[in-house]
């Protein structure tokens, strides 16, 4: 989606000024101050709020993407110190101001351009945070999948020994002793003597982090589509492949299940180019065509193009 709307411009505001009077003054206060002074001073605060909301959603969308992609290498790489300082910036910050600007874009917009930084601060929206998460999670669709305590508890909560929280601040603080539940153990050094080859912190990532992804994408999608709005079909294959494909990684059974489905409703009417087996839904065909609308053949091995989220 970022790239997509990077290349298109899509997030350019544009201004049809009244007359070459104020198209002139436009560019004088811009050239003195900045675009956004500019604006507000000819009382264009629509346009203004646009530009700002519109620039701040793209770069944070970004930064996070950029954190996320290196933290996942690093992952890859079990070196999971610096993957979860990585981790950490996105889902402990920049994942609450996402929330917010979804859940309540006016009182988003009127604390920032409060000019006082302490109104954006991550201590004062942190006593609001269940109820913006909450409200951001209802205006997207994944409502019926996930729960507004379940990110929260796993993002930010120090007691959930399952969560995320603890392990950020061992990767980030070699010693941690202001909160019992993630204080450090005696005679030792947070993940210092860690083995990079234990396999707890991966099943605890497993577990958790899936859910955060799914979330934030959405909340990407839904300030994307503020930005300019989506074409229908886009936003039903996103839900579609983001959806189905967290439900087919959760559990082997309900991989089965929409594996069984899938195979119950293509099977007899795809077959295949090259030598025409009916397809045949196994756990690989499900999650291909799922996340990259293909297949593979089970007799031949050729890979092939199906639109399943173009279709349904």
């Amino acid at each position: 989606m970022l790239v997509e709307y990077e290349k298109a411009k899509a997030s350019d505001v544009e201004v049809q000024f009244k007359d070459k009077a104020e198209s002139k003054k436009f560019s004088k206060i811009a050239k003195e101050n900045n675009a956004i002074t500019a604006l507000r001073v000819l009382d264009r605060g629509s346009e203004a709020r646009r530009v700002v909301l519109n620039t701040i959603t793209m770069a944070m969308v970004s930064d996070c993407a950029h954190h996320l992609y290196e933290s996942l290498r690093c992952f890859e790489k079990r070196k999971f110190v610096p993957a979860f300082n990585l981790l950490r910036k996105p889902l402990l910050d920049s994942l609450m101001y996402l929330s917010w600007m979804v859940a309540d874009e006016d009182d988003f917009y009127t604390a920032f351009s409060s000019g006082d930084p302490t109104q954006i601060n991550q201590k004062i929206i942190g006593n609001r945070r269940k109820e913006i998460i909450e409200k951001a999670l209802g205006k997207t669709e994944l409502t019926n999948t996930i729960q507004s305590d379940d990110i929260v508890s796993t993002v930010f909560d120090s007691r959930n020994e399952n969560g995320l929280y603890g392990l950020f601040q061992h990767a980030v603080h070699l010693i941690t002793v202001d909160r019992i539940e993630i204080k450090t153990a005696p005679e030792n050094f947070n993940f210092i003597f860690k083995h990079p080859f234990d396999d707890d912190i991966y099943e605890t990532l497993y577990a958790t982090l899936p859910t955060v992804l799914l979330y934030m994408a959405h909340l990407v999608m839904l300030l994307f589509d503020q930005i300019k709005p989506m074409d229908a079909d886009s936003k039903n294959a996103f839900a579609l492949r983001t959806i189905n494909g967290y439900r087919f990684i959760q559990s082997e059974e309900n991989a089965i299940i929409l594996a069984e489905a899938m195979g119950t409703a293509l099977s007899p009417i795809i077959k295949c180019e090259t030598c025409g087996t009916a397809l045949k839904v196994t756990l690989h065909n499900a999650a291909r065509l799922l996340f990259t609308d293909t297949y593979r053949c089970s007799h031949c091995g050729k890979n092939s193009p199906f639109p399943l989220s173009s279709i349904l």
